[in-house]
């Protein structure tokens, strides 16, 4: 298998990986796997999207209504935002509460997924309130689909927050 072979190969598995992760993954330099990815956009077999610094790359079949939210998952603070939302929406103080961290930190992720469609935000009195815009099962089904060593860290936490939505209880 060539190295541009070996590197579609990895994006297939790894859809929304970012430039200097798949350097890493792979064990590539900088400058070849710069040149291959060209000619992989040339050849029209990959797409790459440019977000707050990264280069995040995906399959050009990749359905393209799922690459904002792969790329929100990727960073860990924006993943965990999402899953806040999903339990209720809140605003910028209560988020940077929860994750304790600042609301100068909060409000960078939240414009960056904002810029990615993947939220609302509507101003109640002096606050603005962000919310979901996004399913939680769809959240749930891109990260177990595509991201499976995550999912494996945030299945049992999901599948409590799914169940709280849904106001369930598991049967044994």
């Amino acid at each position: 298998m060539t190295h541009r072979e070996e590197i579609l190969q990895y994006i297939y598995k790894n859809p929304g990986i970012t430039f200097r992760r798949l350097a890493e993954e792979l064990g590539i330099g900088i400058g070849n796997l710069q040149y291959h990815l060209y000619q992989l956009e040339k050849e029209n077999k990959i797409v790459s999207k440019k977000l707050g610094g990264k280069r995040y790359i995906f399959p050009k079949e990749f359905e393209k209504e799922y690459e904002p939210l792969l790329i929100a998952i990727s960073n860990e603070t924006q993943r965990k935002i999402l899953l806040l939302l999903a339990e209720r929406e809140m605003n910028q103080r209560e988020i940077a509460e929860r994750l304790k961290l600042t609301q100068a930190t909060i409000n960078y992720h939240m414009n960056v997924l904002n810029k990615l469609g993947l939220i609302d935000r509507r101003k109640q009195g002096r606050n603005v309130v962000y919310s979901l815009k996004c399913d939680i099962e769809v959240i749930v089904r891109v990260i177990s689909e595509y991201r499976p060593k995550l999912w494996d860290k945030l299945a049992d936490k999901l599948i409590d927050l799914m169940l709280t939505l849904k106001g369930g209880e598991l049967n044994d």
